[in-house]
């Protein structure tokens, strides 16, 4: 009895073995990616700019703080700058000396024109007169003698007068570089927009190039996202998103895709250790909002859903 209960179970097993290999012999439905999810921050068009230091100084004054609009050409800061206040005063007391030298110069020079028209007047005289016997050729050969050495000294005089609009010219030159050391030690605003940082205070010093402060343009807000790699082939300008807040199910904006960056990169936006592994890559997109819902703050982490077949 026993051994009969055995064929029978081995028998049964043999069939469902059988019946899973028909089963799993069966074509299973491909799955389909609608949407894809991509981390990205909210930035304004252009991305945010980050101010240099045209000069090295002491903070002498600041005008605006962190969360100031300010409009191109605003002052933002000022360094100390008494030493270029003085260069750029020095030079101008030596440009009005040579502005005089110019004009003394150009007044010896019509001066002397004058003469030398007088001396053109007396020789041809001289010369006419010589002709019916009215004068003596020694006065001709005196007079000839005191036309070529005005000759020589108009030429002299004229020199002397562009030489001193030469060093006029130099000097001008000169100035506009102090005036140009002068402006560096005064920041200004590139363009209109919010100041999002503002580090240096009054009396501290700030070096060449260094990064004093961010500016936001007054520009439409975008979303720039990382789309992993497995799906940078199913990327298409025009494609619809959606914008959400991590954990926040609610639409906070939507928008359509607009720019696909041509090549794969390192992942950037939030990449917070040089030790990271992780050795996937992404497309980098942008995207427009059309629509948006909720207050959205620059800088602010999103999730960027993308409707791949729409």
């Amino acid at each position: 009895m026993k051994t009969k209960i055995l064929s029978i179970a081995i028998i049964l097993i043999l069939i469902g073995c059988s019946n899973k290999k028909e089963h799993s012999s069966q074509p299973t439905n491909e799955f389909t990616v609608e949407n894809v999810v991509g981390i990205g921050k909210i930035l304004p068009q252009g991305g945010i700019i980050d101010l240099a230091a045209p000069s090295s100084g002491i903070v002498k004054e600041v005008y605006f703080k962190a969360g100031d609009s300010v409009s191109a050409g605003n002052i933002i800061l000022m360094l100390e700058n008494s030493d270029e206040e003085l260069s750029v005063k020095e030079v101008d007391s030596r440009l009005s000396s040579q502005k005089l030298a110019v004009e003394s110069s150009l007044l010896l020079l019509e001066q002397e024109k004058l003469a030398h028209k007088e001396r053109q007047r007396l020789l041809n005289d001289a010369e006419q007169l010589l002709k019916v016997g009215a004068t003596t050729g020694e006065n001709v050969r005196t007079l000839q003698n005191e036309f070529n050495l005005g000759i020589e000294k108009l030429k002299k005089i004229e020199n002397d007068y562009k030489i001193q609009q030469s060093q006029l010219s130099e000097m001008n030159i000169q100035r506009s570089s102090r005036i140009n050391d002068l402006d560096k030690m005064i920041f200004r605003a590139p363009i209109d927009g919010i100041l999002l940082d503002l580090t240096p205070k009054t009396g501290e010093s700030v070096s060449i190039y260094q990064q004093y402060g961010r500016l936001s343009p007054n520009k439409p807000l975008i979303v720039k996202a990382e789309i992993d790699e497995l799906f940078a082939d199913r990327l298409k300008v025009g494609q619809l998103c959606k914008i959400n807040f991590p954990g926040d199910s609610v639409a906070a904006a939507t928008g359509e895709l607009v720019f696909i960056s041509p090549d794969l990169k390192k992942k950037s936006l939030f990449s917070d250790s040089g030790t990271d592994l992780e050795d996937r890559r992404i497309r980098e997109i942008e995207v427009s909002l059309n629509e948006i819902y909720k207050t959205l703050f620059i800088e602010s982490k999103i999730e960027c859903i993308i409707q791949l077949n729409k």
